[in-house]
Formats: C-alpha cells, structure tokens, sequence
C-alpha cells in the first residue's frame, strides 16, 4: 500500500519538478539545483555545529556536482519513473510515509543555505511531502571578511544565530539583525530563551508564508525585511499572538508600504503648494462650499509653557483656526508621551479627526501603527525623509533664510570670522551651516565660519568671546522670540546676543496651505491607498512658511540686500547651492553649472572648505539629543539599533 502511495507522490513531484525547469528555461533561469562549487571559489576554514532541524527550504544544493541535474531548484526529482533513481526516490518515501526518515543528512552551511553532501534524494522527498524542517549534520564553511554586503550581513547573522538558534531570517542590508533583536526586547548579545526561540520560529514561518502567499516573491524584499517594515506598525508582543489570517489581514495593510520601500526613490518631495506660488492671504472665501467643517487634530509631547517648539506649533495651529474658521476646527493634544501616544491618537480619531498633526519626530512611530487601522484618515508628522505612505512628514527649508542671514554677516564681519552654532547632525542641517557659508563668502571673500554644536558639552559663547568673534548665528527663531532663541547676533563683551537677522518658522501659514490643499482637492494630499509614493513637503521661502526677521538697527544697504536676496531666492532666481562649491576634504562637488538637487540639499553630510569644524558622532552627542539624531541624523543607518532588555 505504501509503494502504491508512493510511486503516486513521485509521479506529483516529477510533475512539479518538469514544470519548475521548463519555467526555469523560459525564463533564462538557471534549472536545477545549486552546486556548492558554483558559489564558494575556494577552500574555506570549517565549523562543525552538530546535528539540529534546519528549514528545507534553505536546502538549496548538492556538494556533488553531478546530482545537481538529478533535480529541480526546489529539489524536485526530473528522471523517469523507470530509473534507479526513481526507484530509490519511492522507497524513501515508503519508509516517511510507514515509519519516517530518521537518518540526518549531512550537509554544508554556507552563508546562510545548506548544500547536502549526504541525503540529496531524502531532501527530495520531505519537501515533496511538505516537511517544514529536515534533520541534518552541518559543518558551516566561515567567508573571509571581506567588504562585501553579503558577508558583512552574514557576519551579522552569526551573532545573531548564537543567541536565538534561528535559521532563515535574512536581510538585505546590515543592522537588520540588532533592530530585530531590540523590537523583541532583547539586547544584542542576550540569549533567548529556548521557549522564546520555539515561539518566534513557529510565528515566523507562518509570517513568512503569508509574505509568500501574499506576493511576496516579487517585491524584493526578503521575509525579514517585510517582518522589520511590518514591526514599525505593530509590536513584537503582537507579533506572538497572531495567526496565518491575521498576517495576511496586517501585511495586506501595510503592503504599499512595502512596495515603496523597494523603490529606488521611496519618497516624492513637494516643494511648494500645487495650488498656489507665493505666499497669499488666508481667505475662507476662496474655499469650495463645503457641508461640514474639516476637523484636524494636533498632538504635541510638550506644552507651550514649558517648549518653544511646541509653543511655535501651537502658534501656527491658532492662526490655522482663525484664518479658516469658516472651514476648520481643531483639537490639540498637549504633553502627549511618545509611549503612550496610540491611545491618544485613537481618542483624537474617534472624537471625528480627518487630519492629524504630530509635531515631533518622536511620535511618528505611534502615528504609523495607528495610520493603519485608521486608512481614511490623513496624518502628517513633522520631520523629513520619512518613507512612508500612511504618514506625510513635513518640514521647512530653513536653508535658504540662513543663506542670507550669511550673506548678512559676511557685510557686516570685522574680523572674518564668524560663529556658527549647530543644533544637531540631523537632516538638513549641514545644509544650513553650507548655505550660510557660502552667503558670508558672497559678501566677504574671506570669511571663516568657525561651527560649534549645542549638542556637544562645553560654553561656545565663551570661546568665541576669548577667540574675538563678534557675529554668532545662534538658534533660530522658532516663536515668538523667547530669549533663549537667537539668529544672527551680535556678541557683546558681557556674553549677552543682540539679535540683527533671524529665520523665521510660520508653522500657521504651513497648516493653512495644507488645509487649503485638501479642501480644494482631496488628491492634492492623497490618501494612502492613493499613494505611489510617500510624500515629504518640504517647503520654502516662495511658499510663505520661512521668513527672515531682521532688526531695525542694521544699516539700510544691508537690509536692502536681504531684501534682494529674498526677493531673488521666492521668484527662483537665485539658488544658493548653485555655485562652485569645495569641501573640507578639496573635493568639488559642484562647479557653478548646475543647481544641487533636492536630495543632495537635504541629504548633505559635508562641510565646504570655508568651515572650520566638524560633524559631531551619534556617541559624542548629549543624550538629550540623541533621539532625534537617531530618528532623523544624516549618518542615522550606521548608527546601531537601541539596545533592550527582557
């Protein structure tokens, strides 16, 4: 009876095997199975690691090239019923379907796939059976460290296998291990638990075949990419309690998300309003009737009493509320804790919120598990280079404000050199410090920045007052002028900043021009489903959102060029990256014939050669800081994950 059954099983699987290489054929594909020596050029040094259960479906190939024709690439048999072959292949299969296989295989691990060199036939046979694992010997052959992605990964995933056991989850960049490991709760180097790797295991598999069923195959992306994309949405405690249906259900809502991130460019960057140029009244009265008003909810983790960032916000959501008041109501949620802030964001949608703002970067990862479960409300957060569809982020270019604010002091420089102090080396912000530079030297061939760090310990104040420097573009001004928020200054023998020229954040003519958007025309801010791309707004000076406040006591001539240099920068006419520009290192990066993009304006991670100073390191940073440079810090991927414990 058991022969009978399994000649019937031989027969399926040399279907399946024949229809996999004609496949392979037609597609140019190489047809049957991997040979090791296809793979490792050379002699490598051995580990032998025992006898375990390894998943059949990284049984790839055979150390004997000359049973590689004998299969397809899913280990398929492709000989006729009437071969030895054959007859063995049956034999086997009577014995798994009677009494099971219990002989191991024995095999070689290299980079992460098994090549048999003892039990091709028995691979054969348990996948045509539909086995999950398969006993096995493995004697993993270790890579030389090389610069190769592939190794580097793989050297990653040896860490990461001493501590969980677990086999067949790949990534295809580095750093993918660590993150997997803190989304757990674990720290890099801990151990899991035995009960802990038994659980994971089982809700992978079944993470991954539903990946698989769901199409997965063809967005290039590999099951644990999907799992870390998809864990940016839902938690691990999640994770481990969902079933098959439940993985289909939560990565089909997600899916676009792991489209785009596939994408060579993710991320489509709006640079000025579609239905508007320059900056124009608020008036209700341009707006399409509408029935209802629109409500938009703001969520901030500080109040403004005690944050001026928060203060600025809260600022531009009143003057929201007042310009469109015929249109608009908001709701504002203060001193919202990141770790809490789900629970808010459900109450703020279920109180009728269409639009949410969150303010900070550090609610951005609330916002996205929420966005999911609610896809016909829109949420926006305030950062940038953020890719993804369920959640707009946006943002101001600060940079162009600060190119006059340069060209400022490089007028009124005595010295030639001037002071700079950096926020964070975060997005952006080199494009700030370049941008100034370039506006000193357009007034003052010769001037020097001389660039300081809030976010590194030590009184720079002080050591620009014993270095001489008189002029310091200190922090922005991002309210309604606190005292601790500064521009362009002057510095006084007592250490004391008399404010001469500051860019200026309009957060409320930002939220009245998005409003206006989405009141005009709903696709102008799309919806996720709607989205090819995740969208940044990443606006400027010709939309009406950066200012540049200047003091009364500058000279006129000076206030006339700012004022040119405005002008110029809101119609197009002058591009402040759009010059010969050398780096610190002599390295041209522009020769004057071209504007930079957009992408390498935001993404700059250079200083030109008129700075003296540095980029600071995620380690060197204060720890206050240090959320933010994770989030949003122009060298964040090289940074490692957070570490955790149980």
């Amino acid at each position: 009876m058991a022969n009978a059954e399994a000649l019937q099983y031989y027969s399926a699987a040399l279907k399946q095997g024949q229809k996999e290489y004609k496949n392979c054929v037609h597609r140019g594909r190489y047809p049957y199975i991997q040979s090791l020596q296809q793979v490792r050029q050379k002699p490598l040094s051995q580990v032998a690691l025992g006898t375990m259960e390894i998943p059949i479906y990284l049984v790839v190939g055979s150390t004997q090239d000359a049973r590689c024709n004998s299969f397809s690439p899913g280990f398929f048999p492709l000989l006729g019923p009437d071969t030895e072959f054959a007859a063995k292949w049956t034999n086997l299969c009577a014995a798994q379907l009677t009494e099971g296989i219990h002989d191991p295989i024995k095999c070689y691990e290299y980079l992460g796939r098994f090549y048999v060199e003892e039990g091709n036939k028995r691979v054969s046979v348990l996948k045509s059976l539909g086995s999950a694992t398969i006993r096995a010997e493995v004697i993993r052959l270790m890579p030389d460290q090389t610069d190769d992605i592939t190794v580097k990964i793989y050297l990653e995933f040896l860490d990461f296998f001493r501590c969980s056991k677990c086999w067949g989850i790949h990534f295809t960049e580095p750093g993918g291990y660590a993150a997997l490991q803190a989304a757990f709760g674990f720290a890099k180097d801990q151990e899991w638990p035995e009960e802990f790797q038994r659980k994971f295991k089982r809700h992978f598999f079944t993470f991954r075949d539903s990946f698989y069923r769901l199409g997965g195959a063809g967005l290039g992306l590999t099951s644990g990419d999907a799992l870390l994309r998809w864990l940016s949405f839902h938690s691990g405690a999640e994770f481990l309690t969902m079933e098959a249906e439940d993985y289909r259900q939560t990565l089909s809502a997600v899916w676009r998300e792991l489209c785009v991130s596939t994408e060579t460019q993710p991320i489509a960057v709006s640079l000025a309003p579609m239905g508007e140029g320059k900056k124009t009244a608020g008036a209700p009265g341009l707006l399409p009737f509408t029935r209802r008003k629109l409500r938009c909810a703001f969520l901030f983790q500080k109040n403004p009493e005690t944050s001026a960032w928060t203060a600025a916000h809260d600022k531009g959501r009143a003057y929201l509320d007042e310009a469109l008041s015929d249109s608009v109501t908001t709701a504002c949620y203060y001193d919202v804790d990141p770790q809490g802030a789900d629970a808010v964001l459900v109450e703020a949608v279920e109180a009728g919120a269409e639009l949410v703002f969150t303010t900070s970067v550090s609610l951005i990862d609330a916002a996205l598990r929420v966005a999911v479960k609610y896809p016909k409300v829109r949420f926006m957060n305030c950062s940038i280079d953020q890719p993804y569809v369920n959640v707009k982020a946006y943002y101001c270019r600060v940079y162009e404000a600060k190119f006059i604010t340069g060209a400022i002091a490089g007028a009124l420089c005595k010295t030639g050199r001037i002071g700079y102090v950096g926020s964070y080396p975060i997005l952006g912000v080199p494009a700030s410090i370049n941008a100034f530079a370039l506006g000193a030297s357009l007034t003052n061939p010769d001037a020097r920045i001389d660039l300081r760090w809030h976010c590194l310990p030590g009184d720079y104040l002080a050591e620009f007052r014993r270095q001489g420097v008189e002029l310091v573009s200190d922090r922005d001004h991002i309210a309604e002028q606190p005292e601790n928020a500064q521009g362009l200054a002057r510095l006084g023998p007592d250490g004391r900043l008399k404010l001469l020229a500051s860019p200026s954040w309009l957060w409320g003519e930002f939220y009245v021009r998005i409003v206006r958007e989405l009141l005009q025309d709903p696709r102008r801010i799309p919806l996720a489903e709607d989205s090819d791309k995740a969208i940044n707004y990443w606006w400027g000076m010709n939309s009406g959102v950066v200012d540049l406040k200047l003091s009364p006591d500058l000279p006129e001539g000076v206030r006339e060029l700012a004022r040119i240099l405005q002008t110029g920068i809101q119609a197009g006419a002058i591009q402040p990256f759009q010059r010969q520009i050398v780096t610190q290192d002599g390295r041209t990066v522009n020769d004057g014939s071209r504007p930079l993009s957009m992408e390498e304006i935001l993404k700059m991670d250079w200083l030109c050669d008129r700075v003296d100073g540095r980029l600071p390191a995620y380690e060197e940073v204060l720890s206050v800081a240090q959320p933010t440079v994770r989030r949003l810090g122009i060298h964040r991927r090289l940074i490692p994950p957070e570490e955790a414990s149980v």
